[in-house]
């Protein structure tokens, strides 16, 4: 009778022993699943503001895109006409024209989200290879555009605008249409003279130094199209 009392409480205890490590793979499997819900939903939410930061880039990015090819077409003009031997336009049309080659393209990326995630390591979450290399592409591609609008920022203090505008104490006489100040007197409303002007080497190579800056900018602009649009395509395909 010991024996059989002795069986019975080990199967007990048995039976016991195994309904505790089954409840406690239980609970650990409703952790788990808990915390891969959460994840996948932070993963979810961070797609999503990852797509509307960069379809915002798509449109900020036409818009400029836009507007340089528009000064793009405005310095070609001026070109043409500048050193055409029969100019038909007026003087103050022509300076307006000029304005173009001195006009800045905008355009701030919205990084904020990436930027962010970045920080905390949610990045990680997209697990995706292709992702990583087209977000180290576009920043690649920011940069480079950054470092056209410094060039052309700084040329007004180094380079040919700035000698420009040393010799002529002011871009007054070139750019403005109307105005009274002693620059105008080099000029003043004489075509002849002020196309004797713009021939000379420094506002030519201002000019042309100009009008290379903003190509770059527009060929630049254009990439990071490009790159957002692949962007936004694998985050929208990473959520199937």
């Amino acid at each position: 009778m010991e024996k059989n009392k002795t069986r019975k409480y080990l199967k007990y205890a048995i039976g016991e022993i195994v309904l505790v490590v089954i409840g406690i793979l239980i609970a650990l499997s409703l952790n788990n699943w808990n915390e891969s819900r959460k994840l996948e939903q932070k993963k979810e939410q961070l797609i999503l503001n990852l797509i509307d930061d960069f379809e915002e880039n798509i449109v900020q990015l036409k818009s400029s895109i836009d507007y340089s090819s528009s000064l793009s077409e405005k310095m070609n003009t001026y070109f043409e006409i500048s050193y055409s031997s029969d100019v038909e336009v007026s003087l103050d049309s022509l300076k307006s024209l000029a304005h173009s080659f001195f006009t800045p393209t905008p355009f701030f990326a919205s990084l904020t989200t990436y930027e962010e995630a970045k920080s905390n390591g949610n990045l990680n979450l997209l697990k995706s290879k292709v992702l990583s290399k087209e977000f180290t592409a576009f920043l690649s591609e920011y940069n480079f555009f950054l470092g056209i609008k410094d060039m052309g920022r700084d040329s007004y203090f180094k380079g040919p605008t700035w000698e420009l505008k040393k010799s002529t104490g002011s871009l007054y006489t070139i750019l403005k249409l109307k105005g009274k100040n002693r620059f105008d007197i080099k000029v003043g409303n004489n075509m002849d003279s002020y196309i004797k002007l713009i021939k000379t080497p420094l506002v030519t190579a201002t000019f042309e130094q100009r009008h290379e800056i903003n190509r770059y900018l527009n060929l630049s602009l254009k990439q990071l199209k490009l790159i957002s649009e692949n962007i936004v395509k694998s985050l929208k395909e990473s959520k199937k």
